[in-house]
């Protein structure tokens, strides 16, 4: 749908670009971009940094930079009549590419982490930077911090954008549990349980099984064990919030 909409509307005042949330990286991304024919703009987020909540989601943003309803985009494009570019000033808002690792940043998001440890965006943004560079114990450290004063189950019943970004921390804490496989199964579970998404069911089934995901042939997975691990995941998702 998309690279119909590219081949449509694409130009230097309208594009599309994809981000894809995935912890294997761009080579599994890059093969699904290629099988489809997608010819826009593609990021690939290793990290699981984004706080998208559940996925696929789409949003429409103006040459202003503001997020704009979806609804009938299209019918905006044509009200808006001839788009202008983004101006400069939006634009040098953006994040430099590179930055995100820059030692000042991550310092900054040190700080704000020990002014406040419980705050759980501060911690799972230094958490992804952490992981992004190999610093496992650092990030285990500062999202098992956050985490300890909220009740998991209390945060999943209630739906909502707690219960996503808990579960983002969850994912990231199994991720920095490499080694130990126990804990890792523990903290990726919960993190299907307080976020109960496909894009989310994928990464899970890879720390569970990562046999059926790597060093398959041109990066592909095994497909039918990640839905049965998806069935798996919410029944037993189900018998833990009715416990």
């Amino acid at each position: 749908m998309w690279q119909a909409a590219f081949e449509k509307y694409g130009s230097e005042e309208f594009t599309i670009v994809g981000l894809a949330l995935d912890a294997e990286g761009v080579a599994p991304a890059k093969l699904y971009y290629e099988k489809f024919g997608v010819t826009f703009p593609a990021l690939v987020d290793p990290d699981y940094a984004t706080q998208f909540g559940a996925v696929p989601k789409t949003f429409f943003v103006d040459e202003q930079g503001v997020v704009l309803e979806l609804k009938d985009w299209e019918g905006q494009l044509a009200r808006l009549g001839p788009l202008r570019p983004v101006t400069k000033e939006i634009s040098s808002q953006w994040t430099p590419v590179g930055n995100r690792l820059d030692a000042a940043a991550i310092a900054g998001l040190s700080e704000a982490n020990k002014t406040n440890a419980k705050d759980l965006t501060v911690a799972t943004e230094l958490a992804s930077r952490y992981l992004a560079l190999q610093l496992q114990n650092e990030a285990r450290f500062v999202l098992q911090r956050a985490i300890e004063q909220y009740d998991a189950k209390s945060v999943a019943r209630a739906r909502n954008d707690d219960a996503r970004l808990l579960g983002q921390a969850f994912f990231q804490l199994a991720r920095s549990q490499e080694g130990d496989r126990d804990a890792q199964v523990r903290s990726a579970s919960l993190a299907f349980y307080l976020n109960p998404t496909v894009g989310f069911g994928k990464q899970i089934a890879r720390i569970i099984a990562p046999e059926k995901f790597d060093g398959r042939p041109d990066g592909d997975f095994d497909n039918t064990f990640r839905e049965g691990t998806l069935r798996r995941l919410n029944e037993e998702r189900k018998a833990w919030l009715a416990d």
